[in-house]
């Protein structure tokens, strides 16, 4: 009984894992959530709808019915996607559990509803300011699509990052992949968004314009989209992971502290052809010390077997990151 009430004390106490900072990941996921569906908005209101692009998902599907039945003569592109987005949210609920499809819930309603309440100012600054034609005549929708796919891809990075969803394709890609593992859950979503672009060129073929085109530049766009949401969630800051495998490696950490300032972990290792025990160091540091650790290593040992790698983000002494 004391226990419980200690644990119960220690929730509540302001630190880490008490009260204030539980208060702290509330408030950093709800600003990343609103920030993250009004770029998306942006996104739709000013890059998509205007210039007949096609994002992946069931936006993408919603937005070819917008086009097709004369943009707002039928119902707002935000309540098409609340809509289209009700059977998967039950599909969801019954396959992948309710705090999953809750998340998708509140995710997509704040994705539709931040679409439609900016639609007319949206609309008025593509119109008044971005929408303006150049000496040579109309700006390339190329631009559009670049900067729309961008935006977009950084608003659906924040709203991942949060922890939410905007439902759509996300649940049934889920769904599909918890019953058959053929293909990877990336490799689902990328051949739904695909086909999604596809039915935008077939749907768009009796509209005046080029449908192909289009598809064409939905495509760079729906690319971008992906680029900068994993950009987003995996973390700006690149850094490199060094594996460094040398017969002196107790040396070369010892000069990686005193010069680089950086922390060593040293691995235990075998070489499977040889059988010998090998010392491999594990070191994380910025792209910058990449050639002094080089040189610092092959100076030591010219022999030093090296690796370097991406590493997209990394947490804790030394490194920054947003903690969710």
């Amino acid at each position: 009984m004391k226990d419980r009430i200690r644990k119960f004390l220690l929730r509540l106490s302001p630190g880490p894992g008490g009260l204030a900072g539980v208060g702290r990941r509330l408030a950093v996921e709800t600003l990343l959530m609103l920030g993250g569906a009004v770029l998306c908005a942006f996104a739709v209101n000013v890059f998509y709808v205007p210039t007949k692009l096609t994002m992946g998902g069931v936006s993408g599907l919603v937005s070819i019915v917008f086009q097709l039945t004369g943009r707002g003569g039928f119902l707002p592109f935000g309540v098409l996607v609340m809509i289209a987005n009700i059977p998967l949210l039950i599909l969801g609920w019954r396959h992948l559990g309710k705090l999953f499809v809750v998340k998708s819930l509140v995710g997509t309603v704040l994705y539709s509803a931040a679409i439609d309440a900016t639609a007319a100012p949206f609309t008025h600054l593509y119109e008044a300011y971005i929408n303006r034609p150049l000496e040579v005549g109309l700006p390339d929708p190329l631009i559009y699509c670049i900067f729309g796919g961008i935006v977009y891809g950084v608003g659906l990075g924040m709203i991942f990052r949060a922890g939410y969803t905007t439902g759509g394709t996300d649940i049934l890609a889920k769904v599909i992949k918890k019953h058959h593992r053929t293909f990877s859950l990336g490799q689902f979503i990328l051949m739904m968004d695909i086909a999604v672009v596809l039915c935008a060129a077939i749907a768009y073929a009796a509209e005046p314009g080029p449908s192909i085109l289009l598809a064409m530049y939905s495509g760079i766009a729906l690319y971008l989209t992906q680029q900068l949401t994993d950009l987003v969630i995996e973390g700006f800051g690149y850094t490199k992971a060094a594996l460094i495998i040398s017969d002196r490696a107790a040396e070369i950490s010892v000069r990686i502290m005193a010069d680089l300032e950086r922390g060593v972990t040293g691995l235990h290792g075998q070489g499977m052809y040889t059988g010998t025990q090998k010392e491999v160091l594990l070191c994380v540091l910025p792209q910058s010390q990449i050639m002094a650790l080089k040189r610092l290593a092959k100076g030591i040992d010219p022999d030093a077997f090296m690796i370097v790698v991406d590493s997209r983000e990394v947490l804790g002494e030394g490194f920054e990151g947003i903690e969710i």
